[in-house]
């Protein structure tokens, strides 16, 4: 078994199930721990395969037990296959880090003395993007996309207005429900996150891609009940 407090925080912040203040924890730690930025980058493209479930699959996923019966031994084996495919990929990258490590130590050494300004760390280009409005509605949003090693974080704000012109307004007294997708130069579209908002409060979805930063060319939020695209932005 792991130490490490943060080792089963990895699905849960690709899938952004974290609160803001365990996200921005989880970061720091990444910063750190090799074992971890190891197991993002493994998952990093879970919620792209997710978001191609078909509906209807995924709802059959949510019938009752009593109508769709699942063998206790299901649970239990998943973990072990989970945890076997994890040590094979983690025995390959410590098997790599061992080979190269006398190597790299000797490189982190000299580069300060060839080159006196390459010590310090530069930060990831950030790009902060407002989203426009598609079609009239009662959403604004804004987006701050971050550049990781294994693809890009996407962190955005949307607040649900009261009031106001609009062309889309959910049934009185239910929530509305919202995607999130990125879409690649090519022109190809993938949820990452969805959501519920209600009038007057604010969302702050959280979401990542394998895409790298100048792999995206669009960022849109859409009505998950119609796919209609409500605001989107461009890096």
């Amino acid at each position: 078994m792991s130490s490490d407090t943060y080792s089963e925080w990895d699905a849960a912040y690709l899938l952004g199930a974290l609160s803001p203040t365990e996200r921005r924890e989880f970061e720091r730690h990444l910063a750190t721990c090799e074992s971890c930025s190891a197991a993002i980058a493994e998952l990093a493209m879970i919620p792209g395969l997710l978001a191609r479930v078909p509906a209807e699959e995924a709802s059959d996923l949510l019938r009752p037990a009593s109508v769709l019966p699942v063998p206790v031994t299901l649970l239990p084996r998943l973990v072990r296959s989970v945890a076997r495919r994890r040590r094979r990929a983690r025995g390959l990258v410590a098997g790599a880090l061992v080979a190269t490590a006398t190597v790299a130590a000797a490189i982190v050494l000299a580069i300060p003395l060839v080159f006196p300004g390459a010590a310090r760390t530069v930060p990831p280009k950030t790009a902060e993007v407002a989203l426009i409005q598609v079609v009239p509605s009662p959403l604004s949003a804004s987006v701050r996309l971050v550049p990781e090693g294994w693809g890009t974080r996407i962190e955005m704000k949307c607040r649900y207005a009261i009031g106001g012109p609009t062309n889309y307004v959910p049934a009185p007294g239910s929530y509305a429900s919202y995607a999130m997708y990125v879409t690649d130069g090519a022109g190809r579209s993938t949820q990452i996150a969805t959501w519920t908002a209600e009038p007057g409060s604010t969302a702050e979805p959280s979401a990542t891609t394998s895409l790298a930063l100048d792999e995206i060319s669009a960022v849109d939020v859409r009505s998950s009940a119609s796919g209609q695209v409500l605001l989107q932005g461009k890096p």
